[in-house]
């Protein structure tokens, strides 16, 4: 019989002043995370609460990603200007999409893919220069993931838009009702999420194996921890969940009255380990939690 899993609030992290958006790792144990104040701040230790304003910009953030070779931070902005931040430099900005940027994976320095609420991905590098854009679809574009030299783009028409790594169009799947929010890949498995508040698995031919009533609403995002044991689905709801990575079972639900969790909508999450993790939220917090009794698969 499995282990019942026990969750603990580590740290509270103070900083922003309004609504927290994304976060990413920063290949270094720590994090970034970004909001509609426009603040960039660096959380080098991912379990304390010292924070570092990197940058602050004039508008609010919708993505992040790091270029740990070049020391160098993208961030993507509510106008769907591309912000390329490092340490002691001024800031350089680039217009590539009309709408938001709520998407960016770094291939390579000379390969940048984002996504936008123009609905277009769009290729370009650390030079600002722009190499492919690409019309995927007439509404917006939430978000992107990489795997196995596979490119997966979520929709808000309902589609996950399915790329090879020339970015040649595989498939265009109808997965949800209504948009997609979030995409993640663990142990051959594709897993959505959105408007719907259904979290959705698909197996690698493209069935779909599993359609879970999730949240009560919509959800933000879904990340595996690096050991691809577990879950965690972020929502609307003000809940955070933690799922079986390998049967997609229910293992615990965070709330605010039981475990001090967030006032407001959850909207990211990045694993700083296999047992800890990180959330952001509406209500301007971001909080670390620690599974202390990993769950026996």
């Amino acid at each position: 019989m499995p282990t019942k899993l026990q969750v603990s609030l580590v740290q509270n992290y103070n900083g922003h002043k309004q609504s927290v958006y994304c976060l990413c790792n920063d290949d270094n144990g720590g994090f970034f995370s970004g909001g509609s104040d426009g603040y960039v701040i660096h959380w080098p230790q991912g379990n304390n609460n010292e924070g570092k304003l990197f940058a602050t910009l004039p508008e609010a953030i919708y993505s992040m990603a790091v270029l740990p070779k070049l020391a160098m931070i993208l961030v993507g902005g509510q106008s769907g200007t591309m912000y390329y931040l490092k340490q002691g430099n001024a800031p350089i900005s680039q217009k590539l999409h009309t709408k938001g940027v709520f998407g960016i994976h770094v291939l390579s320095e000379d390969k940048i893919l984002t996504v936008g609420g123009d609905g277009t991905l769009i290729v370009s590098d650390w030079y600002t220069r722009i190499h492919k854009s690409i019309r995927l679809s007439e509404q917006s574009l939430r978000a992107i993931h990489y795997s196995k030299s596979m490119v997966y783009v979520a929709s808000s028409d309902g589609n996950i838009y399915i790329l090879n790594e020339d970015l040649e169009i595989q498939e265009s799947r109808k997965a949800h009702g209504n948009s997609v929010f979030a995409l993640e890949t663990v142990n051959d498995y594709l897993v959505s999420a959105g408007r719907d508040a259904k979290l959705k698995v698909w197996d690698s031919e493209g069935k779909n194996s599993y359609t879970l009533d999730a949240h009560w609403f919509t959800i933000h995002a879904v990340k595996s921890n690096p050991a691809m044991s577990f879950l965690a689905t972020t929502s609307m709801d003000k809940t955070i969940r933690l799922w079986n990575a390998h049967d997609f079972s229910l293992l615990k639900v965070i709330d605010n009255v039981k475990f001090e969790g967030h006032k407001s909508s959850v909207n990211g999450c990045v694993w700083l380990s296999d047992t800890m993790f990180v959330t952001c939220s509406d209500d301007t917090s971001i909080k670390c939690w620690q599974i202390n009794e990993p769950h026996k698969i």
